[in-house]
């Protein structure tokens, strides 16, 4: 199979409803670096909420866009490889989000200086982490189902090539199970 179709779950203004879906949380932690770059200042201290938000989120929106752009129109299997680097990217972006800004973020008002506000935020991070990695989790199983229908259908349809030609001999080719002159000597 050289290439595989679109799912009819991303086409028109479904496919765009869920990649908004996507970018939702993308764009809520890139506008929290933004906040944290005019509240922090542009030192490289606190690049964990200031760099990273922003330029992270600048790479997963390209990462999602591209991947969403690439399944969304019939495409080839030779770019299965870039798929799956380009998903990496939102995923990665998750990990951080849960990671760094939900439960570090939950250790520090534990035992920083103990806030239960600051737990709640982390627990806010958290939810919005797994909400990304949810999402896109589940436009890549869209994907994946269908391709996968895709690859059965074409798999259960006839070949289209003829039968070889019987061999008139009725000797068996070399290989294929059968006796030939090499092995004659091995029957008596």
């Amino acid at each position: 199979m050289d290439s595989f179709t679109v799912a009819p779950e991303l086409k028109g203004t479904k496919g765009d409803i869920i990649a908004a879906r996507i970018e939702v949380p993308i764009l809520i932690v890139m506008i929290y670096g933004i906040v944290g770059f005019i509240r922090l200042g542009w030192s490289q201290d606190h690049y964990l909420h200031t760099y990273a938000p922003v330029l992270g989120g600048v790479a997963a929106s390209v990462g999602l866009f591209t991947y969403f752009f690439l399944v969304s129109v019939r495409r080839k299997t030779s770019r299965k490889n870039l798929l799956v680097l380009l998903a990496l990217l939102p995923y990665f972006y998750s990990l951080y989000i849960m990671g760094v800004l939900g439960l570090y973020t939950i250790y520090e008002g534990i035992i920083g200086n103990f806030s239960f506000w600051t737990m709640i935020g982390g627990v806010f991070w958290i939810f919005l982490g797994f909400h990304l990695i949810y999402r896109f989790y589940a436009m890549t199983e869209m994907v994946r189902k269908h391709d996968e229908k895709g690859r059965l259908a074409q798999a259960s349809q006839p070949a289209s090539r003829p039968l070889p030609a019987a061999n008139p001999s009725g000797i068996a080719p070399s290989g294929a199970g059968g006796c030939d002159a090499r092995h004659k000597h091995l029957e008596l």
